[in-house]
């Protein structure tokens, strides 16, 4: 008993080790500013805790949030609470060319620094916004022109998602991906970032971000992860031994003469 018992917390402790930690995003959501129903904030300098990357101007290049709600941009509303990012990226009408390609969008420096020996999980939400009648008809929302995800550390990229959804218009959808981190990094110790991008490569002059998540796991070293199975496994093993029947001793009878 006591050694299935020594089992039971060896494996609980390996569980224990690699266990995820959701680390602190600022306004992640983007419900700050609080928004009316239909309505948006593009002002500068932005939503509270991002910042500006590349070329924004808080005019035809911008950066904010909105609360879709009512309207036809996103008819299922905000994947979470009531607003979404915004990277709002539209040429200059007098110079079509000024812009053209030149990707922009939000990004943010985190309080945790990239840990050794961490698996890093990046989670958004990724919006289309659709065409709406009123009063956001003056914009060409029809297309999408693409997206980029940056997980940083100390300002570069160490894990992107490149454009590899194309929500439907009106929809968003999941990016989701990992990297794990071993026994040594160049930027171990150095501040974790995450940027949002429109790549304002294709038709579409807006892409809207929402519930940003990041998290960590500890991945436990090759050594203290072998120790610790190797001692489940002999606990195990000696705890079937010892529950295992004796077997019956066989006596001969004696011949009578």
């Amino acid at each position: 008993m006591k050694t299935l018992l020594l089992t039971t917390l060896t494996l609980a402790a390996l569980l224990t080790a690699a266990r995820a930690e959701l680390l602190t995003i600022q306004n992640a959501g983007f419900e700050a500013p609080f928004l009316a129903d239909n309505s948006f904030n593009v002002s500068a300098p932005g939503p509270a805790g991002w910042s500006a990357y590349g070329t924004i101007n808080h005019n035809n290049r911008s950066i904010g949030a909105v609360n879709p709600t009512g309207s036809t941009l996103y008819p299922g509303g905000a994947p979470e609470g009531r607003n979404v990012g915004v990277v709002f990226l539209m040429d200059n009408a007098n110079n079509q060319s000024q812009f053209a390609g030149i990707e922009s969008g939000l990004v943010q420096t985190l309080a945790a620094t990239l840990q050794t020996n961490t698996r890093y999980t990046l989670t958004v939400d990724v919006g289309n916004m659709a065409p709406d009648p009123s009063p956001n008809n003056a914009f060409a929302f029809t297309g999408f022109p693409g997206y980029r995800v940056d997980l940083l550390a100390g300002g570069q990229v160490i894990a992107s998602d490149n454009n590899t959804l194309l929500p439907a218009e009106g929809t968003f959808l999941t990016s989701q991906f990992s990297l794990s981190i071993g026994a040594t990094h160049v930027l171990s110790g150095q501040s974790l970032g995450i940027r949002l991008v429109n790549l304002n490569a294709a038709p579409g002059i807006e892409v809207n971000f929402d519930e940003v998540r990041l998290d960590a796991t500890a991945i436990p070293e090759p050594t203290t992860f072998a120790s610790l199975l190797g001692t489940a496994t002999l606990a195990l093993a000696l705890s079937r031994r010892r529950t295992r029947p004796a077997p019956r001793s066989c006596v001969k009878g004696r011949s009578s003469t």
